[in-house]
């Protein structure tokens, strides 16, 4: 498995055969990583969590790119389909699906959801967090959302070892908020931390959510670079 950050909330997650882009926000997104998209010869799946433009980003022309099948919530995936995406596979809270050998599961999320057309919010379906599992291995990412003790369901329900947390602030939780999750609702080997540093209203920093982490190790995202998810125990 290999993960890669590609700025604010977006990854790219090769497994399992499969090539997935998650919140695919590129242009516009100041930390993406020049060039990296010259290197994308197939990506089967683009995830999206939620319908902000700073998520939904460059799905649209993806997916016509690369034929990518959009898993995102129902609302999304209409939208998406009468703006010409030919291949959705729509998703909500609760449920799980299959993309080749990787489940996908959307969790609850504490978000809104909406895209601005001719100056005014239409409403993009619930927000959400994402679940990914291979036969080895699971991925959390909890979309933007705030705090809230449920997130203790998800870690019963799917027993995630990596989570992508965001720890911005302003939008999402900050660092304090994001270290409650992971040290009392969450039980995670591997935390990278999200959401931040994209915009200056995104003041949590990975350095004030390292110190307050308790229980799991932090691993800093660089842009373009793999992330190093070993295994630090048994």
């Amino acid at each position: 498995m290999k993960l890669v950050w590609l700025g604010h909330s977006a990854f790219h997650l090769s497994c399992e055969g499969r090539e997935i882009l998650i919140d695919p926000f590129f242009a516009g997104n100041p930390k993406f990583p020049a060039g990296y998209e010259d290197g994308l010869d197939r990506v089967d799946d683009i995830l999206l969590t939620h319908g902000h433009e700073d998520h939904l980003g460059d799905t649209l022309r993806l997916c016509g790119k690369y034929g990518a099948t959009l898993v995102a919530q129902p609302e999304i995936c209409k939208w998406a389909k009468a703006k010409g995406v030919e291949q959705i596979d729509a998703l909500n809270i609760g449920g799980t699906i299959a993309r080749g050998s990787v489940a996908v599961s959307m969790t609850p999320a504490l978000h809104t959801s909406s895209i601005m057309v001719d100056g005014s919010p239409l409403y993009m379906g619930e927000p959400a967090g994402l679940v990914l599992a291979t036969g080895l291995d699971r991925i959390y990412h909890s979309g933007d959302t705030g705090l809230f003790s449920d997130m203790a369901l998800i870690q019963r329900l799917w027993n995630p070892r990596v989570g992508l947390i965001c720890i911005g602030d302003r939008f999402t939780m900050g660092p304090e908020a994001a270290a409650i999750a992971c040290n009392e609702f969450l039980d995670l080997e591997v935390v990278v931390p999200t959401h931040w540093g994209t915009f200056p209203p995104l003041t949590g920093t990975p350095e004030a959510f390292c110190g307050l982490l308790r229980r799991g190790r932090m691993e800093l995202p660089v842009p373009g670079r793999t992330l190093n998810l070993a295994r630090t125990g048994p």
